[in-house]
């Protein structure tokens, strides 16, 4: 009896377990904003318990849903068609007064995560065809372990190669989509401009544009140029879960941002 209830806690502790990993590969563990908190232990427990009682059959439905949208997720478009509303691309007039390189996170290191090289790099893009005279870029400063770590000197590193004529104008310590509207705007203000072109990821777009103009800024909307969106047909599996996350994200982070008045 006791080998028994030992084995059903086992099983049970497995298989919350890995329910756990493949949720955290579709995006879920971001959604609780606390990245550095791994999910698999407290799962384990808890697949333990409920693997000695008659709730056990929750296991595998959990299990098995989880399963089913990895596979679906990761060898089919669908979550091209997931996207599709939330990606705004405006037209780009010959001129605006700046363009806007939102911040997309930081490594611990300070480098910048390829997400913000891919904002940066098409905003610099924008700039070299005399779209605007002027660049604002988001910084980024994050604590790990103790430490503040900021990814100026590597965005430094990257406009000292690239050599922009347009004038950079860097914005600190930002961290949501709208404290850097909020930030962006009183630079803005100061200097007289009122329309930018807001350069960030694709599926970030629509929310991104729309914190902007609710701030008082006209907005050109512009899609980075994403390396790895897993958006494109024939993406591997791999960008494809990770579009997914970027899409489970940006849907629960658009009705927050509803919820509390930031956007329409």
């Amino acid at each position: 009896m006791t080998n028994s209830i030992a084995r059903q806690a086992a099983a049970g502790a497995i298989l919350a377990t890995l329910t756990a990993v493949a949720a955290h590969v579709l995006g879920v563990q971001q959604l609780l904003r606390m990245p550095g908190i791994l999910l698999y232990l407290p799962a384990a427990l808890v697949g333990a318990v409920i693997g000695v009682t008659r709730l056990r059959p929750l296991l595998w439905i959990s299990a098995a849903t989880v399963a089913l949208i990895c596979v679906v997720v990761a060898y089919s478009p669908v979550v091209s068609n997931l996207a599709r509303p939330l990606i705004r691309r405006d037209p780009i007039p010959n001129s605006v007064d700046a363009i806007a390189v939102l911040s997309g996170g930081l490594t611990p290191d300070g480098m910048m995560r390829s997400v913000t090289l891919d904002r940066l790099l098409t905003g610099l893009a924008l700039a070299r065809s005399g779209v605007a005279p002027n660049l604002v870029v988001s910084r980024e400063s994050r604590s790990f372990d103790g430490m503040v770590v900021s990814d100026s000197i590597d965005q430094r590193r990257i406009l000292g190669l690239a050599q922009p004529s347009a004038q950079v104008v860097f914005v600190d310590s930002v961290l949501t989509t709208r404290t850097e509207a909020l930030r962006m705007k009183a630079v803005a203000q100061a200097r007289g401009w009122s329309t930018v072109a807001v350069v960030t990821s694709p599926m970030h777009t629509r929310r991104a544009c729309a914190t902007f103009e609710a701030v008082g800024f006209k907005v050109i909307c512009v899609p980075a140029d994403a390396r790895d969106s897993g958006l494109p047909d024939g993406s591997v599996g791999a960008d494809r879960l990770r579009a997914f996350q970027s899409w489970l994200y940006e849907t629960f982070a658009s009705s927050s941002y509803r919820r509390r008045g930031w956007i329409p």
